[in-house]
């Protein structure tokens, strides 16, 4: 056997090169020729004996195994690492059922046909290995298992239920067995099929592209294969090219670029090593590289991944996911879309037709995305918004090159040349572009032309008057996010035109006529923050459904105007006129401000009865000075300096106090100066069934958040809890009576409150308590904090404790508790505390171990030098998880989270000005929201998913900073302008000479800093109405947040 493996391995090396050599072009002589039938001759022999060696091995062990194709090489610890987890998963006896997922050409096969060897070869079981048809039936796969077990008599049997009893008595009858389904696309009911899994006779094994197949399947177990890391991409890239000697400098520059578009994916590594093999010059490389990304390639792996796409079946899914590759190309591969930005642009493009609700068309699309995830082109575990670059390569490859221009984030400075501009155009993408101008005498003639999107242009000033004259059949236009002074007044002539999208164009100033535009179903002006004035001829817009003004100078429509807009079903704007809720007879979504108790009752009112699935909803909202900072709930209250609140009931009127809605889900109060109370237990568990979140914000006299009489085992959903900024709370925070009826809680946040002493309260100092769910503490700047818990606290859950400036804090768990699920703590500026919740175990040889999970804890010298520990070595055990909080690092925490997935930039921010403690990657949106994380003015663009923040006047420029992930770290600011603003920002490609480096290839896998933490559950985009909020901090805040000596 060891002499016919070394012959194999010689022949292979042989052929693979002439095999290179023939896809190059080059012709043989007659002698070369012959050589290579030799070659495939020998191979064959081979072959031959390695079969008839197997099966003489079966028969001796008495057990059956059915080959898959040959076996290869796994690479990288994690793939071998996912072997052994399959494998003991099958040692189990309690499970019967494993799924093995990811997406197509990730190894799934690979993996599992080494497990398929080594469970013959260790155990000698009976392994039965089954390729599922792409036509999937249960009468087709009961056909391809009888095939494989050897029940010869089940083809004469035609009815599917007489079938499954066969198979069903000829599996079970085996001692042990392991069947192996390779491939499937939809689930099955295993009894259905014939299958005794739950006789404990046959363990079943299936690969899908997709966790949901895993799911409905009853998998026990589900085994996600992951995309290679970036050292074993390159290993198994080397090792599949055979490249002899080291790559030249700009050889090895461009095949590093060629990997990143490949992405960890190991079908595409091995196709593209495979084809450059043997190629040595550079021009070569770069021709490949220009091909990829151009989406010019006819590559093998498109086919195998195309098979997702054609499972999607119906032709609505299929435009759909097009659509989306299309539109979001870079936003899909860098995970920056949100859903519901994702829906609003099948909505705008007119693929979810037929419906005329926005509920209903959300809900269509919402099908439409499950359908694209479960086909396995979109990662699950990432909210429907990862896709990978081969996948959106392939499908750039599906669109027709005739009627699609696809020129997205190329660096393009000027627009395409005329030729491009045909006839038979229908859609052209032009976006995340560095075009600065359309000028005059471009005028294409597309007649067919139905989209164009021009936006993420952001340096796009000027487009002349001449460009829009022969596109009369345009009817969506995206010139979102480009630095437009004004629209050409050609744009009034579009009279096809159903979606104007103008989002984030902040120099936008004037709008021409639009009351031609009788077509219009969609004017998106959402964060336009130079325009002043309402577009004339508004009135004349009696189709459209969609209106968003927050985020501009316009405070309110003219009146009359919103009478006229009968089939308005989307309302986003500053300032709702007392009475003006009444002429929203469509509206299903609405977000606004109202000035009166009495307004905000009647919105209320209409809100209820008319089931509104969407609204923010703002009481009091002062011009220019609130920052509305919400979480991802779709009904949002707030409510401002107002001193009486209660629970909505039919037929109430008020009476001066604030009525919720029973639907709304995220609460916020600020400045309510005179309520001591902001909530009643009554309300939660009865009246308010769907409230999942609390914010309190500067409420200066408030003493207890929820009061009154606890109610006899009633619970309520409340999952996120927060206080900002209320100095007269009692000593205890929560009590233990209470946390029985918050069983939900998963974050709590405490800031800013001098009499905080106990932030969980016991009855008795030694009780137990136990929050199962709780998942998030952060604690910031409380003088009198003593302890989080004065018992003994159990949190099972507990992921992430931040602890920033409570310098009595003695304890934070009430004991010696260690929380194996947490994996990350951040203590600053807590000189009293002697203990954190990191218990070590104990080894045979009596020294502690290490954690159980990966953990990062930060903490400031000081703190770390005075904590006690069990053990003499526990300190040096942990020192490999512990970053010291010094100034430096502090400011590369700043850096360490940078947008890696998201361009998000400061502008010109002089580091001078990031002062204070060391930043706190605990601090929410609601930071800001408190009016304590900047000093400036801040400009909001509401539901932006990827802010841009700029601080102008300055003259220095840092790196991005991933808001999603920084939770609006504390940064104390002093730009010259005194003004900062936010707003998104596409990503630019850059490209230099022959090497693209992709924007996903230098994610946290390549950071040599260390990783952000997970989205905090108050982590949020920017939300609300409001374009301008400004931020008022006291002087002593300022005062304490300065630069020091030090550099602090």
């Amino acid at each position: 056997m060891n002499e016919l493996k070394l012959k194999w391995r010689r022949i292979e090396e042989e052929y693979r090169c002439v095999a290179r050599a023939n896809r190059a072009g080059i012709s043989y002589p007659p002698a070369k020729v012959a050589e290579v039938e030799e070659l495939r001759r020998e191979v064959e022999e081979i072959l031959l004996v390695l079969g008839r060696f197997r099966q003489e091995a079966t028969a001796v062990a008495g057990c059956s195994k059915t080959s898959p194709s040959l076996t290869i090489e796994l690479v990288g610890k994690e793939t071998r690492r996912k072997v052994n987890e399959i494998f003991s998963c099958l040692m189990l006896a309690n499970v019967s059922i494993i799924g093995v997922y990811g997406m197509g050409g990730v190894g799934k096969t690979a993996i599992l046909r080494h497990v398929y060897d080594r469970l013959f070869e260790d155990l000698g079981w009976d392994v039965f290995w089954v390729s599922v048809p792409q036509d999937f039936s249960v009468y087709a796969l009961q056909e391809e298992i009888a095939n494989v077990v050897g029940l010869d008599n089940l083809s004469s049997e035609k009815d599917v239920e007489r079938r499954a009893g066969l198979l069903y008595g000829h599996l079970n009858a085996k001692n042990r067995s392991i069947l192996i389904l390779d491939g499937l696309w939809m689930h099955f009911e295993v009894k259905d099929v014939g299958i005794p899994v739950e006789t404990g006779k046959v363990k079943l094994v299936v690969t899908t592209r997709s966790l949901d197949v895993c799911r409905m399947m009853l998998c026990q177990k589900q085994i996600k294969i992951e995309l290679l890391d970036m050292e074993d991409s390159w290993r198994l890239f080397s090792e599949k090219l055979c490249f002899p000697g080291e790559l030249l400098q700009g050889v090895e520059q461009i095949a590093r670029s060629l990997l990143d578009r490949c992405y960890g994916l190991p079908l595409g590594i091995i196709e593209i090593a495979t084809r450059m093999g043997g190629a040595e010059e550079v021009h070569e490389w770069r021709g490949m590289l220009g091909r990829l990304e151009d989406s010019r390639m006819e590559l093998d792996m498109f086919k195998r991944l195309q098979l997702s796409y054609l499972n999607l079946g119906n032709d609505q899914v299929q435009q759909c996911f097009l659509h989306l590759v299309l539109c979001f190309q870079e936003d899909l591969v860098c995970s920056r879309v949100s859903r519901e930005d994702l829906i609003e642009s099948f909505i705008d493009e007119g693929l979810l037709g037929g419906i005329a609700t926005r509920q209903g068309l959300h809900d269509r699309g919402n099908t439409i995305l499950d359908k694209i995830r479960v086909a396995g082109l979109l990662d699950p575990e990432k909210e429907y918004r990862s896709l990978h670059p081969l996948t959106r390569d392939m499908a750039l490859g599906i669109v027709a090159s005739t009627t699609h221009m696809v020129k997205a984030y190329m660096g393009l400075k000027e627009t395409p040349e005329e030729v491009f501009w045909t006839d038979h155009l229908e859609k052209v993408f032009l976006q995340g572009n560095k075009i600065e101008e359309i000028p005059y005498g471009i005028s294409p003639n597309c007649p067919k032309l139905t989209r164009l999107s021009l936006n993420a242009n952001d340096m796009l000033r000027v487009i002349h008057e001449s460009f829009f004259r022969h596109l009369k059949g345009l009817t969506v236009l995206d010139l979102g996010d480009t630095g437009i002074t004004e629209l050409p007044d050609s744009i009034s002539q579009l009279e096809r035109l159903e979606a104007l999208l103008l989002r984030s164009c902040l120099a936008l100033r004037f709008i021409p006529y639009v009351g031609k535009l009788v077509s219009l179903r969609k004017l998106d002006l959402q964060g336009c923050e130079s325009l002043e004035e309402v577009p004339e001829g508004m009135e004349m817009l009696v189709n459209l459904r969609y209106l968003a003004l927050d985020g501009t100078e316009i405070k309110t429509l003219q009146e009359g105007v919103l009478g006229k807009l009968v089939n308005l079903q989307y309302l986003a704007i500053e300032k709702l006129r007392a009475g003006e809720e009444v002429k929203l007879t469509a509206v299903e979504a609405l977000y606004c401000s109202v000035a009166t108790v009495e307004t905000f009752n009647a919105c209320v009112g209409y809100l209820e009865r008319n089931s509104c699935r969407w609204y923010r909803l703002a009481l009091g909202a002062p011009d220019d000075s609130l920052l509305w900072f919400m979480d991802e709930t779709e009904r949002s209250v707030l409510i401002n300096s107002c001193d009486h609140i209660a629970a909505r009931v039919d037929g109430t009127s008020g009476d001066g106090c604030a009525l919720l809605p029973e639907s709304v889900q995220s609460l916020e109060l600020s400045k309510c100066h005179k309520m001591k109370r902001a909530m009643k237990w009554e309300w939660l568990t009865s009246l308010l069934p769907n409230l999942k979140e609390i914010r309190i914000y500067s409420c200066e006299k408030l003493e207890e958040i929820i009061g009154g009489p606890l109610p006899s085992g009633a619970t309520c959903g409340l999952t996120y809890l927060g206080v900002n900024g209320c100095n007269n709370m009692k000593r205890v925070l929560l009590t233990q009576d209470m946390l029985g009826h918050l069983p939900f809680l998963q974050a709590i946040s405490v800031k800013h409150c001098k009499g905080i002493e106990v932030i969980i309260g016991t009855v008795a100092k030694t009780t137990n308590l136990s929050i199962p769910k709780l998942m998030r503490l952060s604690l910031r700047n409380l003088p009198e904090l003593k302890s989080v818990c004065d018992g003994n606290m159990s949190c099972d859950s507990l992921q992430w404790i931040s602890v920033d400036n409570c310098p009595e804090l003695k304890s934070i768990c009430g004991g010696t508790k260690s929380y194996d699920s947490l994996w990350w703590i951040y203590i600053y500026n807590c000189p009293k505390l002697k203990r954190i919740p990191v218990l070590l175990a104990l080894l045979d040889s009596g020294l502690p171990s290490r954690p159980p999970s990966p953990r990062k804890i930060w903490i400031d010298r000081q703190t770390w030098e005075s904590l006690e520990w069990d053990h003499p070595l526990a300190r040096s055990s942990l020192e490999h998880f512990v970053k010291i909080l010094e100034p430096e690092l502090r400011r590369d925490l700043v850096m360490s989270q940078l947008g890696k997935r998201c361009d998000i930039e400061f502008e010109s921010l002089v580091p001078s000005v990031v002062s204070g403690p060391p930043l706190s990657p605990n601090l929410e949106a609601d930071e800001a929201s408190s009016r304590h994380a900047l000093a400036p003015s801040i400009v909001c663009r509401p539901r932006i998913s990827t802010p841009l923040l700029q601080i102008s006047g300055a003259k220095e420029r840092i790196p991005s900073i991933d808001l999603d992930t920084c939770h609006n770290w504390p940064i104390a600011v002093k730009p010259p302008s005194g003004r900062v603003s936010v707003s998104s920002q596409r990503r630019r490609r850059r490209r230099s000479g022959g090497s693209v480096r992709s924007e996903r290839s230098s994610d946290t896998r390549r950071a040599a800093l260390p990783p952000a933490p997970a989205p905090d559950h108050a982590s949020r985009d920017l939300k609300g109405p409001f374009r301008r909020l400004e931020v008022h901090r006291p002087p002593a805040e300022i005062e304490t947040y300065r630069p020091t000596a030090e550099g602090g």
